[in-house]
């Protein structure tokens, strides 16, 4: 056999490279037969060497010339494995109970044959492997590391990745406690955050629907938020007949916890606001029984959360205050609701007045009075509720005027 060729050729795995003979063009040769002394790792296939696994093999080859000559071709091929690449999106090796990362492992010049993801400590993270991708998922608070075997080429390889996992983090709330009134003057407004929850006719405008609620927030704790309505949203008489009356036996608190309870929640809102025991003090001045405790979803303020700055509310009961001025819907001033000059309307407390034929009382300058019988004014109902905030979360921001305020959402079990 006349001749023979020596060729070196480096490959990757996964890789082709058409085969060549010295100072031919294609058209120059035919090929008759190939060999390769390891076909797991290459061979010579439809014109072109196929690099298979990493390793090294020759292939020789029996080419016929164009002057019908048989020469032998030996190329010495040497296949390389590739590489990897590690990549985590986020790009971060530290996340929290509950949150996820995601990686990604890519292979460069070469072929990936088989992946293998695991964990040095299933206590801390869980792992969803999903082909190239592994999904991690912090469980509680520690470190973990990700071991990530890869086979590219026939070799494996391995990557480390380590994970570390911090505690729960807190809620993220988009409300805060109010100002704190204790040096306010009565020129100074109530000041903190705002939210809508629930539905109910306040445009006058019965043919658009409900309108949200707005509700200032009094208090954050750690299970529940405090909310009281921005308006009077309606106005109704505390009690309907001339008698000894506490709230226990109200007809404005069977009002609050059966109609506007029904009217302006959905029954998961509903199930959301929590049911809060209630203390309603007598009045030690005029002698009198507050009544005896309730378990309300609904109610009034007493006459105490009205001067706790901690509410944002100023201290003094007598004096003019700002953060206790009320306004009140249209709708409740078409239902015969009363407006003072000032554009303010009075509003009622739960706590009993200087009789139990009375109920104590907001005036349109913010004062705070006990001197009217609870069956002769039409004044404004102010509500408030407890929410549970396990049972809740924050949604988009609803404009009002210049400000915004956003949504609570009950979260879907």
């Amino acid at each position: 056999m006349a001749g023979e060729f020596d060729y070196e050729l480096a490959i990757s795995c996964g890789n082709t490279s058409r085969f060549k003979v010295k100072s031919m063009e294609k058209s120059d040769f035919q090929i008759v037969s190939s060999i390769s002394q390891n076909e797991h790792i290459a061979i010579l296939k439809n014109g072109f060497i196929v690099a298979n696994n990493s390793g090294k093999t020759t292939i020789d080859t029996i080419v016929k010339t164009k002057d019908g000559v048989d020469r032998k071709v030996t190329t010495h091929v040497s296949v390389r494995p590739g590489g990897i690449r590690v990549s985590l999106n986020p790009q971060t090796n530290a996340i929290g109970v509950g949150e996820t990362l995601r990686i990604r492992t890519m292979v460069s010049n070469g072929v990936l044959k088989s992946i293998q993801y695991q964990s040095t400590n299933l206590n801390v993270v869980s792992l969803n492997a999903d082909g190239s991708y592994c999904f991690v998922k912090g469980i509680s608070a520690g470190t973990a590391t990700i071991l990530v075997c890869v086979n590219v080429g026939g070799r494996w390889s391995e990557e480390q990745v380590e994970i570390a996992v911090n505690p729960p983090r807190e809620d993220t709330l988009p409300i805060d406690c109010p100002v704190d009134a204790s040096n306010y003057n009565e020129d100074d407004d109530w000041q903190g955050s705002r939210v809508f929850f629930g539905a109910f006719e306040q445009d006058g405008n019965l043919k658009n629907g409900k309108e949200p609620i707005l509700w200032r927030v009094l208090d954050i704790s750690d299970d529940t938020i405090l909310l009281l309505s921005e308006y009077g949203l309606i106005c109704r008489c505390y009690h309907e007949t001339y008698e000894h009356v506490t709230w226990e036996t109200s007809d404005i608190r069977k009002w609050l916890n059966e109609t506007f309870l029904d009217v302006s929640f959905t029954k998961s809102e509903a199930n959301a606001i929590g049911d809060t025991w209630l203390k309603t003090k007598g009045s030690h001045l005029y002698n009198n029984a507050g009544g005896a405790d309730t378990r309300d979803k609904v109610f009034l303020l007493p006459k105490s959360a009205v001067v706790n700055p901690r509410y944002g509310f100023m201290k003094s009961f007598h004096k003019k205050s700002q953060t206790r001025m009320l306004q009140i819907t249209e709708y409740a001033l078409n239902e015969g609701g009363y407006r003072g000059k000032n554009g303010n309307t009075c509003w009622w407390l739960r706590s009993p007045g200087i009789t139990n034929q009375y109920a104590s009382y907001v005036l349109t300058e913010g004062r705070v009075t006990g001197a009217y019988f609870s069956g002769r004014r039409n004044d404004a109902i102010r509500p408030a509720i407890r929410i549970k905030r396990s049972q809740i979360m924050f949604g988009d921001k609803i404009s009002v005027g210049t400000s915004s305020y956003p949504t609570i959402i009950v979260k879907d079990f």
